[in-house]
């Protein structure tokens, strides 16, 4: 019997031994396939990324001191899910919201590789299985975090957060990098994050200290997992990341202040919506804009699209050509070789390219860059209304990409005032560059330039700085808040547009 036994107990020991050896081996390999992922992505972004000395300036942090961190932090991932998480909070970190998981679509239309392909789709799939939504939304104004609205019975609507997890909420943020795109109060000297900018890829919970009532409370955030009716409380029933209202419609006109000024508000500079909006553009200003002294363009909450949205708009506009020079500096590598210079006409590259000296005088190193200069000239359109008024382009921190560039380019107009806080940058460059890591085909994308104003100040590190300077008053949002009124823009309570108004009777 005791034979027995031990025979049995010898064979367990085999078994084990054996799975254990199998799992150990699987364990092996995919840790394998992660850290040649990690590596190769690391050595990607050290050699490919345009930005790391313009965060170390405004940022105040050196990504590259994290490099080891994050190569096995990546390397040591549980499973995909945990992969993803680990792969985007690096991309995270870099601080550029073109920056990120994904890739742009030009990729994916030249590549061969079907197994890429499909990858990508399974990423996309797997990262939306591990976004998860507060149950309570958050605004920065005028140095206060405001809870906006709340699925959270303890955490009232009005509520102003003045701790997170025990530290100031603008310390969190700053300790945390990689769970949040930072944005900067230089005013204040305070961090915030867009108030769309709360998701994350866990469901831990978070601790917050807020003041209601003249009162202080301790209470907690919950995550759920993301689903459509989630998304559409939290984003207020807009249809994507651009702002757009689930009904389509991409612009909004009128003529206000007793005719006098003319009103446009464009959510996006998306593509998909340019042809509806050009025939409905030129429609409204052709039409009804005769006899108006002001037009004001309201494009805050637009975080861009294509610059050939704003050039149209300004093409439709002016009465002379406008001229804009500026300057894209790349990372001089084999990637960039293989990868962009070689799939662009490089006679145009070739006939601006210039050498370092040759550009306005800055505070940057741009040794290991190649620098080309740019010269856009936006011509007025066949139908231009010619314009002779004055324009006033009201903006916010979420203007970025191809709405940074739109202002950055109407300024040249000379009859056109920035009106707001300042922009959210980054408006200088092509498309973001692509590459697919070679294991997992994880795709990941990067800003491919560091842009320079004409000024030799980096777009990235200024923004466009308005030139009426008018943030929204806190204790106008907080009556906002009370009215029931679902949106703010043009209300009584909107004081950037109110005080404009004002400015123009």
């Amino acid at each position: 019997m005791r034979g027995k036994v031990k025979k049995s107990f010898a064979i367990l020991i085999c078994i084990f031994v054996i799975v254990g050896g199998f799992y150990g081996v699987k364990r092996y390999n995919q840790y394998k396939t992660y850290k040649e992922d990690a590596v190769y992505l690391l050595n990607f972004l050290e050699d490919n990324y345009p930005y790391f000395e313009v965060k170390e300036k405004t940022l105040n942090y050196n990504f590259l001191d994290s490099k080891e961190k994050f190569i096995k932090k990546i390397s040591k991932s549980r499973n995909d899910a945990e992969f993803i998480k680990n792969v985007s909070s690096t991309m995270m970190f870099l601080q550029n919201a073109h920056s990120r998981i994904g890739c742009n679509s030009d990729i994916l239309k030249e590549s061969n590789d079907k197994d890429a392909l499909e990858k990508t789709r399974y990423w996309n799939e797997k990262l939306l299985k591990n976004i998860y939504i507060p149950d309570a939304k958050w605004k920065y104004i005028k140095g206060k975090y405001v809870i906006i609205k709340s699925k959270n019975k303890d955490i009232p609507k009005g509520s102003i957060i003045t701790k997170f997890n025990g530290k100031s909420v603008s310390d969190y943020l700053k300790n945390n990098k990689d769970k949040y795109y930072l944005l900067k109060d230089y005013k204040r000297n305070l961090y915030y994050t867009s108030e769309d900018g709360s998701f994350k890829l866990d469901n831990f919970r978070d601790n917050i200290e807020f003041e209601y009532n003249g009162k202080k409370f301790n209470r907690r955030i919950n995550y759920e997992l993301i689903n459509d009716d989630l998304l559409k409380w939290y984003s207020g029933g807009f249809s994507n990341n651009f702002g757009v209202n689930s009904s389509g419609i991409n612009i909004d006109t009128d003529i206000v202040n007793n005719g006098k000024t003319a009103y446009v508000k464009i959510k996006s500079f998306s593509t998909e919506y340019m042809e509806n909006d050009k025939l409905s553009l030129k429609n409204f200003l052709l039409k009804e804009c005769e006899n108006v002294d002001n037009i004001v363009i309201d494009i805050r909450r637009n975080s861009g699209g294509s610059n050939s949205y704003g050039e149209f708009l300004i093409s439709i506009l002016t009465d002379r050509n406008i001229e804009n020079t500026f300057y894209q500096c790349y990372k001089n590598t084999k990637f960039m070789d293989e990868n962009y210079f070689s799939k662009v006409d490089y006679t145009i590259f070739n006939e601006n390219e210039i050498d370092k000296s040759q550009l306005p005088e800055n505070n940057y190193n741009l040794e290991k860059y190649r620098i080309f200069k740019q010269s856009r000239i936006i011509m007025p359109h066949e139908d231009s209304i010619k314009f002779k008024g004055y324009i006033y382009v009201l903006v916010d921190d979420n203007v970025y990409s191809a709405s940074e560039y739109f202002t950055n380019m109407i300024k040249k107009t000379k009859s056109a005032k920035i009106v707001g806080i300042t922009t959210g940058g980054d408006g200088l460059g092509p498309e973001p560059i692509s590459t697919f890591l070679p294991n997992s085909k994880l795709p990941v994308q990067i800003a491919s330039t560091l842009g320079v104003n004409s000024d030799g100040r980096i777009d990235e590190e200024v923004h466009t700085e308005s030139d009426l300077y008018i943030e929204q008053d806190f204790n106008d949002y907080i009556e906002f808040l009370n009215s029931g009124l679902s949106e703010i823009e043009r209300s009584k309570y909107d004081t950037v547009y109110r005080k404009l108004m004002s400015e123009l009777k």
